[in-house]
């Protein structure tokens, strides 16, 4: 017992064992279960040390980790019930009031993070939280009620279908309008941030209108709640559309990149781009660049210079997995960037000698 600066008292007690949420419990668990897997004969992907795999009677064994929930998969259910076992000999502690048994789910279903993930169609993984998306329209719908002081009857048109979860003004910024009230910047807070939650995961349709409205938390106004009550009402009605993900097993990793130019109020450009392997897109970033451009042709180059780190780790990754990448292609609607990212200096002008400084880049492999 000790007397803190303030004359309160503080108990202080050491811990024999790492504590529960903390980060040295993280990292010990973690070195823990990479070492059980290796003694195992698995080995880390070097591209994602969360990532094992094995090979069991020919074919790859793969365990995916996050803290302590696993993701099993081999094209035995045989070898994925030793998996468990091993994995239940090993971690699996039962307590004097039954608490402690290894939940196990198997089958084409699944929940994971507010995510349900369905493998039952034919080489497809389908991806849906409607139950999260329903709680956010509901949590919109209850803030709509409760700040009506005007606005809301102005900007809303409910159950109106949008094409895009984005207003065609959506980086338009006015900085005389009204600011909304202590209570609506509250909310619009909550509601961006629980969109932003679900766009990353399984609507990457509102990557664009989030990346905005995630700009404007601070000091939102009222134009941003009709923004934000555009992309909502969207949300209503597509709220059962899913993320269809497939590979067509062309081994070809396609990047579509493309750059708005001077889109924003501060005169910086936007960066929208995504990977697909036949259908759907896993990766999807929607973002503003970080540097003033001169120029459209400019700005796509900053937009293949923001997405190349995942270009590359992408194609590193898959081929760490055993999957055959034979392309890597970058494709973009800008010929002339397209000539300066291949040629370089060689194919520069005066306007633009100073970006042609940087070594040649083979979007290609």
């Amino acid at each position: 017992m000790t007397i803190g600066k303030r004359g309160e008292k503080q108990l202080l007690v050491q811990c024999l064992t790492a504590l529960y949420g903390t980060m040295v419990a993280s990292l010990l668990y973690y070195k823990k279960f990479v070492k059980s897997l290796k003694s195992k004969g698995f080995k880390l992907n070097p591209y994602d040390p969360c990532v094992a795999n094995k090979q069991v009677d020919g074919e790859q064994l793969t365990v995916c980790f996050h803290v302590d929930d696993c993701k099993i998969s081999h094209i035995s259910s045989k070898v994925v019930s030793n998996t468990i076992d091993w994995l239940r000999s090993d971690y699996e502690n039962v307590f004097e009031d039954g608490s402690g048994l290894m939940k196990v789910h198997r089958g084409k279903t699944h929940k994971y993070l507010g995510m349900s993930l369905d493998f039952s169609h034919v080489n497809q993984c389908r991806i849906t939280m409607i139950d999260y998306v329903d709680k956010i329209v509901a949590a919109y719908d209850k803030a709509s009620s409760e700040l009506d002081d005007g606005f809301t009857l102005v900007f809303k048109k409910a159950n109106r279908s949008k094409t895009s979860a984005a207003p065609d003004d959506l980086f338009v910024v006015d900085e005389d309008a009204e600011k909304l009230s202590e209570e609506g910047q509250t909310a619009f807070h909550h509601l961006v941030a629980k969109t932003l939650y679900i766009s990353k995961r399984a609507r990457p349709d509102l990557s664009t209108a989030i990346a905005f409205l995630t700009t404007r938390v601070k000091a939102p106004d009222i134009h941003d709640w009709r923004k934000l009550s555009h992309m909502m009402e969207y949300v209503r009605v597509e709220r059962l559309q899913p993320l269809i993900l497939s590979a067509d097993g062309s081994g070809v990793l396609l990047w579509y990149v493309d750059a708005s130019f001077a889109v924003h109020p501060n005169m910086r450009s936007h960066t929208g781009g995504g990977l697909t392997m036949g259908r759907g897109f896993p990766i999807v970033t929607s973002t503003k660049q970080k540097l003033n451009t001169q120029s459209s042709t400019e700005s796509e180059l900053v937009g293949v210079d923001d997405m190349m780190p995942i270009v590359v780790w992408s194609r590193y990754f898959l081929m760490a997995q055993g999957y055959g990448v034979t392309q890597n292609l970058l494709l973009q609607d800008n010929k002339s960037s397209m000539l300066l990212e291949k040629n370089g200096r060689a194919s520069s002008g005066k306007r633009t000698w100073h970006t042609s400084q940087q070594p040649e880049i083979d979007l290609l492999n």
